[in-house]
């Protein structure tokens, strides 16, 4: 019961006796008995003898007589208190006591000290582990010691050295390759212990570690039994254990709060007790996919109360094994409320957004509309004021009659585009205000085509671009306004005129099948990139026509174009590559939208 000033371990030490293998102790003469680690007297002994037939019954049944006193006992107390009392039977010593091995402080701490003459000093003293004494030297390299000369042995801190002790045994506490700690034994007199002492307290710590580990285990079991049971009442989340059937076979309190039902109506039942009838399938689902370890986590599960009201939890699980049969351990916390607080601030910032949006939208249009109508109105209104003034200057007749004419034109030209611009604002305005202007009617599509051609053939003349058309002569007769959807061509074959070079042609052309009608319009003019075609169908959106074309017009006809064939339950669609022309389709139902 001492430690040495140097952590070294002693010489000459028989290698059998090493790793705690005490199965068969060392044989050690008396002339190697005394084997050192030094020139000093100091006895430093890993061995044991093995005695005469005497000593082995002698042995044997002091053995047998303390494993019976310890191994009824299951208090940790109860069996430190025995083995000091049963080993004080058989071995004579004047102080013993076990250093437990504690972990957590690294050290081991002498419990129930037991005196010849009653006294328990020392008890609850703390012995570092480490090589400087000799319980922690033989706690760290797990060997027994036998010393018969404590004074001459200098190499070691005695940490009990105010009783004077003048030999000692201690022998570790080993139980599965782990250390429980050591049995210390000491005496007052000088080789006052045997070797047969030695063998002796050697299997007798055999028995001790097994005994004290086991009643470690029951305590930390214990422990562990207390910690579920409190967790299971006091845990806020729900905690519930699925058997393979996936029956509930364990639910805490916050489950049966939350779900309204009481312990004895959820054991045994089935966890579809709690879930949606419309959700089963997904349900199995999802409980197979744990109880196979693919899945760890369900968010946002909504499940069935006992009244019939919706809580909506998020499930984290996984499976354990008892007894082999694996079981689906679930916790799940409740946000219903967090997901509906959620959900209304979602709704309101997607509202806020969306307001914000048409707010900046509006105000965009509104100073864009300004500046654009202003421009558009100006130029024609200029002109014909322009002209107009020239005529009514001229009283002495002095332009003639040809000029005249040609002015009356332009001024009537641009009258037109001027009404027109002024139409396509009434036209918007009234589609976006409502969805039930069209007036329909039984008709050809063809015709309506070949009308919408002839309109705009004037325009192209002045561009120098000839228009064609394709029609296909199998649609059949269709219910649409033929009004709205010469608009539609019109308007195309205007903006495909707009942006072709001169000499160029515009193709317009008719399909039908799969239950409808497609209309397109093709030109080889400047064509459109693909970062521009999301902004052709959004109001007042233009897009450059090149140099060869002047910029005009209030960007709304493609606009119109799309509303007119939406009311018709139509889709339009354009197909562009800058440089090489555009084709723009419409469709539109062959039988009537109800």
């Amino acid at each position: 019961m001492s430690s040495a000033n140097e952590t070294q371990t002693p010489p000459n030490a028989p290698a059998e006796a090493g790793n705690g293998d005490w199965e068969r102790p060392v044989d050690c003469r008396e002339t190697d008995r005394m084997n050192s680690y030094d020139d000093s007297d100091a006895s430093f002994v890993y061995c044991d003898v093995r005695g005469d037939r005497s000593d082995e019954e002698r042995q044997l049944a002091a053995v047998m007589e303390i494993a019976n006193a310890i191994s009824s006992r299951l208090d940790l107390n109860q069996i430190l208190s025995a083995i000091s009392r049963e080993l004080s039977k058989v071995i004579e010593y004047d102080i013993g006591c076990v250093a437990i091995y504690e972990k957590e402080r690294c050290g081991l701490f002498m419990r129930h000290v037991w005196r010849r003459g009653g006294e328990t000093t020392g008890e609850g003293r703390f012995v570092p582990l480490d090589d400087s004494n000799l319980v922690g030297w033989v706690a760290n390299h797990r060997k027994p010691v036998l010393r018969s000369n404590i004074p001459a042995d200098g190499r070691f801190r005695e940490i009990m050295k105010e009783d004077g002790l003048k030999s000692d045994i201690v022998v570790p506490l080993v139980a599965k390759d782990a250390l429980v700690g050591t049995v210390n034994v000491g005496s007052y007199e000088l080789n006052h212990f045997t070797d047969f002492d030695l063998d002796l307290v050697v299997r007798f710590s055999k028995l001790t570690s097994i005994a004290i580990e086991k009643c470690q285990l029951l305590r930390e079991l214990d422990d562990l039994g207390e910690k579920y049971r409190l967790l299971m009442k006091n845990a806020s989340e729900i905690i519930v254990i699925l058997n393979a059937q996936g029956e509930f076979v364990e639910c805490n309190r916050a489950m049966c709060e939350i779900s309204g039902y009481r312990l004895d109506e959820l054991i045994g039942r089935s966890m579809f007790l709690v879930t949606f009838p419309e959700r089963m399938d997904e349900a199995k689902r999802h409980f197979f996919q744990m109880l196979r370890g693919e899945i760890a986590r369900i968010p946002e599960v909504p499940c069935r109360k006992k009244n019939g009201d919706i809580v909506v939890i998020d499930i984290s699980g996984g499976v354990m094994r008892i007894k082999g049969d694996p079981y689906v351990v679930l916790i799940a916390h409740d946000i219903t409320d967090r997901r509906a607080l959620q959900e209304r601030i979602t709704a309101q910032n997607d509202e806020l957004t969306e307001i914000n949006r048409k707010l900046r939208e509006l105000d965009d249009l509104k100073n864009e509309f300004l500046g654009r109508i202003s421009h558009e109105l100006r130029t024609p209104l200029s002109v014909i004021m322009a002209y107009t003034g020239t005529l009514l200057e001229d009283r002495d007749q002095t332009i003639d009659p040809q000029t005249r004419a040609e002015f009356l034109r332009i001024i009537d030209d641009h009258s037109n585009k001027l009404l027109g611009l002024i139409n396509d604002l009434l036209d918007l305005s009234r589609v976006e205000v409502s969805r039930t202007m069209l007036h329909k009617s039984e008709g050809s599509l063809n015709d309506i085509v070949k009308i919408s051609l002839r309109i705009a053939e004037p325009v192209a003349a002045q561009h120098r671009v000839e228009l064609v058309a394709e029609l296909d002569a199998a649609i059949p007769i269709m219910s649409f306004d033929p009004l709205r959807i010469r608009q539609a061509c019109v308007n195309l074959l205007g903006n495909a005129v707009k942006f072709s070079r001169d000499g160029g042609v515009v193709t317009i052309s008719s399909r039908g099948g799969d239950g409808e009608a497609v209309i397109s319009v093709t030109d080889h003019g400047t064509g459109i990139g693909k970062d521009e075609i999301p902004k052709l169908f959004e109001k007042f959106s233009q897009l450059d026509g090149g140099a060869s074309r002047e910029k005009d017009g209030l960007g709304i006809g493609l606009r119109l174009v799309k509303h007119y064939v939406e009311l018709h339950g139509g889709r339009i669609w354009v197909e562009s590559e800058a440089g090489k022309g555009s084709t723009f389709s419409f469709s539109i139902p062959c039988r009537p939208q109800e």
